[in-house]
């Protein structure tokens, strides 16, 4: 059994010879640059390229020789986008540089991150200031130059492989272009604004699907996309302002993906926070996995037992908040064994951080969460 067919076995709820491993794989698996720095450091391996595949979340690609050894199940292609390799203007006392969205960004001198300092269509705005926005073209072959050869690589060497988005969800990206509470605003008293806005992103998302489609579609098996439409403690909206008003736009991105891309694919769903209420919607559109996996109020043997027959869940190995970065090397090991427990039964588990390792994770719980997971996988299959 290959890599491809362990990590489409536990998808499937399929027998498997062990529970798939993913690390750095997308925007959402990755490890923060520090984190990886110290982890190569203390197993002795030099860093010879470093490259970012998210210079707004510092995430770095992982050397293979690394993911050969920790033998992660999955590859990620990362179109080239921006954030990827932007242009950075160096400034006296921070880092910064404007997106194809026209979105600035800024990351302070001793910060970990860029954060966001502007968005273009803030403010008073009307329809046609949305239909006049020089979007960027998401169609464009080149944002696959260099990418057809790798996929194909990794599908021939027997990986699963998952493409990561052209941009952040719609309802994020409407955030960040127009600005959070300008968004929110718009959601409140001019939906129609809104819903032009999404609208059009969803129709630039597409344009990148069908473009990948045809370029790389048969080696790809998931595309990683998402919306962070909850908080740690419940929704940023309203379920019903959800199912009126995104729900319809996230139905026709899984529809698409399904209709572009040949089986086997399946649905990557990214949402952070508490969106357990909102899981039979998302399962009702289409999405077959669900990443990551937060516990706020739930134990996951509830999430598993209620929503583990009908999707799949993609994280939700290692509490990413508290213990990777502060527990004790037995506090990771005992953290990701009860995880596995709870989330491994008749498959339907891909084992990853609940998020991106971040840069104040040791590489002792690095290596401890690993020795986790395959002492468990030992246990569970016997090898």
């Amino acid at each position: 059994m290959n890599s491809r067919d362990r990590v489409l076995s536990a998808i499937k709820h399929e027998n498997s010879d062990k529970i798939p491993f993913d690390l750095g794989s997308s925007f959402v698996t990755g490890i923060h640059k520090i984190a990886y720095i110290n982890l190569m450091k203390y197993l002795g391996k030099d860093i010879e390229d470093l490259q970012f595949l998210d210079t707004l979340q510092q995430l770095v690609f992982v050397d293979e020789s690394l993911l050969k050894e920790f033998d992660v199940d999955v590859r990620g292609i990362i179109p080239n986008i921006v954030r990827k390799n932007p242009m950075i203007e160096e400034q006296d006392t921070k880092k910064a540089f404007t997106d194809e969205w026209g979105v600035r960004w800024e990351m302070p001198e001793g910060s970990l991150y860029y954060n966001l300092v502007k968005s273009p269509l803030s403010g008073e705005i009307t329809e046609d200031d949305i239909e006049n926005f020089p979007f960027p073209n998401t169609s464009d072959p080149k944002l696959l130059d260099g990418l057809v050869e790798k996929a194909k690589q990794y599908y021939d060497d027997g990986y699963a492989v998952i493409l990561e988005s052209v941009c952040a969800g719609i309802f994020e990206m409407s955030c960040r272009i127009r600005g959070t509470q300008d968004f929110l605003m718009d959601l409140a008293i001019n939906p129609e604004l809104a819903c032009r806005l999404m609208d059009k992103l969803v129709d630039l998302k597409i344009g990148f699907y069908k473009m990948a489609s045809e370029r790389i579609g048969q080696y790809i098996q998931f595309i990683r996309e998402g919306d962070d439409v909850a908080g740690q403690e419940s929704m940023m909206i309203s379920l019903n302002m959800y199912r009126k008003l995104i729900k319809p736009r996230h139905e026709r991105l899984f529809k698409a993906q399904k209709e572009l891309f040949p089986q086997p694919f399946f649905v990557f769903f990214h949402s952070d926070g508490q969106v357990f209420d909102i899981l039979p919607d998302f399962i009702e559109i289409g999405m077959d996995i669900l990443n990551p996996v937060q516990v706020t109020g739930k134990d996951l043997s509830e999430i598993k037992c209620e929503f583990g027959n009908h999707i799949s869940f993609w994280g939700g190995g290692c509490d990413t908040q508290k213990v990777l970065p502060f527990g004790s090397v037995d506090d990771v090991k005992k953290d990701v064994q009860q995880r596995i427990e709870k989330l491994s039964p008749n498959g339907g588990f891909v084992f990853c951080t609940v998020h991106n390792i971040q840069a104040d994770v040791s590489p002792q719980n690095i290596m401890a969460m690993y020795e986790a997971y395959k002492s468990k996988n030992k246990m569970n299959t016997g090898i």
